[in-house]
């Protein structure tokens, strides 16, 4: 085990540690809760030309020789549509696992209410202490933001050929590629 320093114990190295690593973790997934500037004009919009969305083109297809669609949801609606919500669930997912599990491990909101909180009752006591209704309220200003974001984007009932489902023009760390992008999906459907 070695002996830890007597200035800086190892438990709060480790708590340190997983407070960066959690912090860390939450940036990437911030990009989710802000709406891109859209720099498109009307008339530069309309004039382009229909983005043509199969099941085929899309990525994310789990069945060999085919696509795996045994609901047939992908003719009853907008595949861009469909996607970028596809994306945005997965997105709040992971960022609900990450939380759940920081909890376990003490990242929790100052003070003597909150100390000592386990996952299942952190809901709770956020409820109790007013905190939920605050996010609720912030959640839903974000998604009127990329409700507008989604709207414009999709003037006269067709996408920008140029626009892709849930690319919000933020990529500080050069992750933008086909294999993130198929990773994302697929950790979003686990």
């Amino acid at each position: 085990r070695g002996v830890p320093c007597p200035h800086f114990p190892l438990k709060r190295a480790l708590n340190i540690m997983l407070r960066s690593f959690a912090l860390i973790s939450l940036v990437g997934t911030c990009a989710a809760f802000g709406a891109a500037p859209v720099a498109r004009t009307r008339v530069a919009t309309r004039a382009a030309p229909q983005m043509a969305a199969t099941l085929e083109s899309m990525p994310g297809k789990y069945a060999k020789g085919g696509v795996f669609d045994p609901l047939g949801l992908g003719d009853k609606g907008d595949l861009i549509w469909l996607r970028e919500a596809e994306l945005k669930h997965g997105r709040i997912a992971m960022l609900a696992v990450v939380g759940y599990a920081a909890v376990d491990q003490g990242l929790v909101f100052p003070g003597a209410q909150f100390a000592g909180v386990s996952s299942l009752d952190a809901h709770d006591l956020m409820v109790k202490a007013g905190i939920m209704q605050q996010l609720f309220f912030a959640v839903a200003f974000f998604e009127v933001l990329d409700a507008f974001r989604l709207l414009t984007a999709r003037q006269d009932g067709s996408w920008p050929a140029d626009y892709t489902p849930g690319d919000f023009q933020l990529d500080p760390f050069k992750m933008a590629n086909d294999k993130y992008r198929l990773a994302e999906i697929k950790n979003g459907r686990l």
